[in-house]
């Protein structure tokens, strides 16, 4: 039996819609407290900044792509000790070139803080990658 999340509501590839508790954080949130910028990929074609992100996912333990339909990916993470199930989304904006990202949790109330580490990592990692992106690109000129 397949689980429902807030994905089933999802509408025209945007992000679902974040939970007023605090097992969320997400690049559109409205509480400054569960709210990271998206990640500006400028320099990068799409295509580019997608297999960054994929490079970056496959670093993060317990994560795994489920959903992925060009603009819009959807993951899976599992924490590390109860092995609870949560949301990843990632939508890039390709008018305004951006990378938003939504990480929730599945069941409570809270999440501890799991959500925003992750989301930390991945931008942190995605940025030194497009970085160093930047600087191969530039080499080769």
């Amino acid at each position: 039996m397949e689980h429902k999340t807030f994905l089933d509501d999802r509408k025209n590839g945007k992000m679902a819609p974040t939970p007023k508790t605090a097992k969320c954080i997400a690049s559109n949130h409205e509480n400054k407290n569960r709210f990271l910028m998206p990640i500006s990929y400028k320099n990068l074609s799409l295509d580019k900044a997608r297999a960054i992100l994929f490079e970056v996912l496959k670093t993060i333990p317990k994560m795994t792509v489920d959903r992925d339909e060009g603009q819009y990916l959807h993951a899976v993470a599992k924490t590390f000790i109860a092995e609870f199930l949560h949301d990843v989304e990632f939508f890039f904006d390709e008018e305004k070139k951006e990378l938003h990202f939504r990480s929730a949790s599945r069941f409570g109330w809270t999440d501890f803080g799991a959500n925003k580490r992750r989301m930390q990592a991945v931008v942190s990692r995605f940025l030194q990658l497009a970085e160093a992106s930047d600087a191969d690109a530039f080499a080769m000129d």
